[in-house]
């Protein structure tokens, strides 16, 4: 016992047992030196730490995070219309990945309404995406009417990317307008579309004979240049990738 006095002893039914025993032989010398501790590592005058730990277990746990909903399909439709163009751009792309029909199904009228929107958007960025989104989200034929938006561009570069669509896809709807584009201001444009209005081949003859009849003398060049030029090469080839 001697040896156990001033130690912290951790309180077990077995000492509790001796110190009223030691009591009860009258030995309260060695029974007050024994420290009987109520837990493990607890010393005798912790009751501030240990109400500083029990406010903390009894204060409320911080409620979960809230995850928000995902938007949904107006929600996008008008955050793409009136957000900032990097907001455009970002929803035009969560539309893809969230909105995109399967093969074969209608493509949504809301979402081609949008897309045909964006394609007049002031900023040229927006246009370009708001193009690439048409083609991930529409049938051939949806995607390349959109494209033919993008001939009235105020960008050249911007019309001929679409030029050079439309004459890869062999898209019959769009040879009035390119023809119209061999007068185009620019020779950027003017090339992208005497080369796309010349892979139509024998497609492309009436329309370009339509367009010399109505041009004034000085301008008739433009036509009958590409006439001959489809004459001396003969049939263009079948091309029947999409836009």
């Amino acid at each position: 016992m001697d040896l156990l006095t001033g130690r912290p002893l951790l309180r077990t039914p077995t000492l509790t047992r001796a110190l009223g025993r030691l009591r009860t032989e009258g030995r309260d010398s060695v029974a007050d030196g024994l420290r009987l501790v109520d837990g493990p590592l607890r010393a005798p005058g912790t009751d501030s730490e240990d109400a500083a730990v029990l406010d903390v277990l009894r204060a409320p746990s911080p409620a979960p995070a809230v995850v928000a909903p995902r938007p949904s399909l107006p929600e996008l439709l008008d955050l793409a219309r009136t957000g900032t163009p990097e907001q455009t751009r970002r929803t035009l792309t969560r539309l893809v990945e969230e909105h995109a029909p399967p093969p074969g199904a209608e493509p949504d009228e809301a979402l081609r309404e949008l897309v045909e929107e964006l394609l007049r958007h002031p900023r040229a960025g927006v246009r370009l995406h708001a193009h690439r989104t048409s083609r991930a989200l529409f049938d051939r034929a949806t995607h390349a009417r959109l494209t033919g938006l993008l001939l009235s561009d105020p960008l050249p570069d911007v019309v001929r990317m679409a030029v050079r669509t439309l004459g890869r896809a062999a898209w019959e709807p769009a040879l009035p307008d390119l023809v119209r584009l061999l007068g185009h201001a620019r020779p950027v444009v003017r090339g992208a579309a005497r080369e796309a209005v010349v892979g139509f081949g024998a497609t492309a003859v009436p329309v370009l004979r339509r367009a010399e009849a109505h041009a004034r003398p000085d301008r008739r060049s433009l036509y009958t240049d590409v006439l001959t030029e489809i004459t001396d090469s003969g049939p263009g080839p079948d091309r029947r990738d999409g836009p």
